[in-house]
This record gives C-alpha cells, sequence and structure tokens, in this order.
C-alpha cells in the first residue's frame, strides 16, 4: 500500500507547490490590484498585504517540502531515526508562521483600518482555523514520532543485549588441537 501511497502523495505535493507558485507569481497579486481598485481609500496596504499573502504561501510551500523529506524517509524506512525530528519542527514553525501572519492582517484590516470585504475577513479566519488546526495536527505528529523514535532505539537496546548475552552463553571452543 506505501508503495503507492507515497508517489501518489508526491504528485499531490508537487501540485500544490506549482499552484503556490502560480498563487505567488500571478494569482495574489491579481486579487490585490482588483482589491485595491474596488477599495481605494486602502490603496496603500496593497503592498505590505500582498508581501504578507505571499509570504503565507511561502511557508505552505516549506511544509510541503519538509512533508516530501518525510516521505523519502518512509520510502528509505528512516522515519523513526532522530534525523526526522528537525523537518516536523519545520513543519510546525512554517505552519504557525503561515497562521499568524493571516491573523495579524484580519487584525489590522479590522482593529486599526476598519475596513475590508467580509469575504476577504472570512477567508481569512478560515485560513487561520485550518492553519492552527494544522499546527496542531502537526505537533501531536512530533509526539508520535518521538515515542516511535524512544520504542525503536529501546528494542534496538534489547536486541543487542540478546545478541550479546547469546555470544557470551554459547560454549567456547576448545584450543586443544584434535588428534
Amino acid at each position: 500500500m506505501i508503495r503507492l501511497v507515497v508517489p501518489v502523495l508526491r504528485v499531490l505535493l508537487g501540485c500544490l507547490f506549482l499552484g503556490g507558485v502560480v498563487g505567488q507569481v500571478w494569482t495574489i497579486p491579481q486579487v490585490a490590484t482588483d482589491m485595491e481598485k474596488v477599495n481605494p481609500e486602502v490603496s496603500y496596504l496593497e503592498l505590505p498585504y500582498l508581501v504578507l499573502a505571499i509570504a503565507t504561501v511561502l511557508c505552505a510551500q516549506v511544509v510541503i517540502v519538509a512533508l516530501w523529506a518525510l516521505l523519502s524517509r518512509v520510502r528509505r524506512k528512516t522515519v523513526f531515526l532522530a534525523g526526522a525530528l528537525p523537518w516536523l519542527d519545520t513543519m510546525i514553525v512554517a505552519s504557525i508562521l503561515a497562521t499568524v501572519l493571516p491573523l495579524a492582517v484580519e487584525v489590522h484590516l479590522l482593529a486599526i483600518v476598519g475596513a475590508g470585504p467580509p469575504t476577504i475577513l472570512i477567508l481569512l479566519t478560515v485560513t487561520a482555523i485550518a492553519s492552527a488546526a494544522f499546527v496542531l495536527l502537526t505537533v501531536l505528529a512530533r509526539h508520535v514520532l518521538r515515542v516511535g523514535i524512544g520504542l525503536r532505539d529501546e528494542l534496538a537496546a534489547k536486541a543487542a543485549l540478546s545478541v550479546a548475552q547469546d555470544v557470551e552463553d554459547s560454549p567456547r571452543m576448545s584450543r586443544t588441537p584434535s588428534r
């Protein structure tokens, strides 16, 4: 099953990454330009919000790269080694940033500027909620991985001890030459 899941997931992650690039290069700038025309009173916010939106997508792309690295570890059967933990840490930090950035825009737009169409506010709220859920799931996955690494290390230590005892208990070969 994993032989099928990993390649399919890589294709989907590749599509998401490329979709992020399209969003950063074309969609987000186009939406920002359109919003400036619709709401000229906040046109001065176009560039800072554009940068924050692109940064949020960049955070998602960092998560995709980290997932890709973890998939490589799954394929090589090295996911339960401590080297996998930094990839999860990277995912957590990028996900936290992807949560905070839309929330910062929303708070600024509502509390300071006092403007913004409802659709953008709803989009920002849903993005923040989804990102926060992903952060919590990733923290949970990191915990599960740490437990798995601990169990793997414990089993390896017991196996090494068992082999050492077997060698110690094995009959010693006689050093006298046979006649």
